[in-house]
């Protein structure tokens, strides 16, 4: 099963990345409840403090949604840690996170953090980040540019078939090397964890 979460901010863009499958489960994130309501997207699962909608709103929210969970305002986790939390605790094959990348640059921060707790993916209109464990890997790459950071140092890193190759390279955290490669091919590391960010270019128009 396909767990797909919504966090804001979502737009148009990133909702029309959203096809209704017959094996999946929804869980949508405090404001990106109203948001899935009025798309008229199924709730299985509404959660958070719900600091940022009305008394009413929340209410229309509890009524949607098949099931809710409400937390306080003041707590140690984030809604989104919250959500993603929870749905490692339901049997699925992959975790999607739609959302979650904005302008509060420490939420994203957190947001991918949360990427290691499991198989988990973060979508955008522009973007698509994962994490990978060592081993070897074909990637394709529909965007224009494609980014390696080291989470854990990275032993004997290679690319191959990408505009910038690599050959056995000991990536550290915090090297920047491998920012804005282009292209698609394969990928093979012995050791450490991987952060792959798929990336277009945005129009400054």
């Amino acid at each position: 099963m396909r767990i797909k979460i919504f966090a804001e901010p979502l737009t148009e863009a990133i909702l029309d990345l959203y096809e209704a499958e017959d094996n999946q489960y929804i869980i949508a994130v405090d404001h990106a409840c109203l948001t899935l309501k009025d798309k008229k997207i199924p709730i299985d699962l509404a959660i958070g403090d719900f600091d940022s909608v009305t008394k009413d709103e929340r209410k229309d929210i509890e009524a949607y949604a098949e099931e809710t969970e409400l937390y306080k305002a003041k707590k140690d986790y984030t809604d989104t840690y919250l959500a993603v939390t929870r749905a490692l605790y339901i049997e699925h094959d992959e975790i999607v996170l739609y959302g979650g990348i904005g302008k509060r640059l420490d939420h994203t921060l957190a947001n991918l953090d949360l990427l290691l707790l499991g198989n988990i993916s973060i979508q955008t209109d522009d973007a698509l980040i994962y994490t990978l464990d060592p081993g070897q890997y074909t990637l394709e790459n529909g965007f224009d540019f494609i980014s390696f950071f080291a989470v854990e140092d990275v032993k004997n890193l290679s690319l191959s078939g990408f505009k910038y190759p690599l050959t056995y390279f000991n990536l550290d955290r915090f090297d920047p090397l491998c920012v804005s490669n282009e292209g698609e091919g394969s990928i093979t590391f012995d050791s450490g964890c991987l952060l792959v960010i798929h990336q277009n270019e945005k129009s400054t128009q």
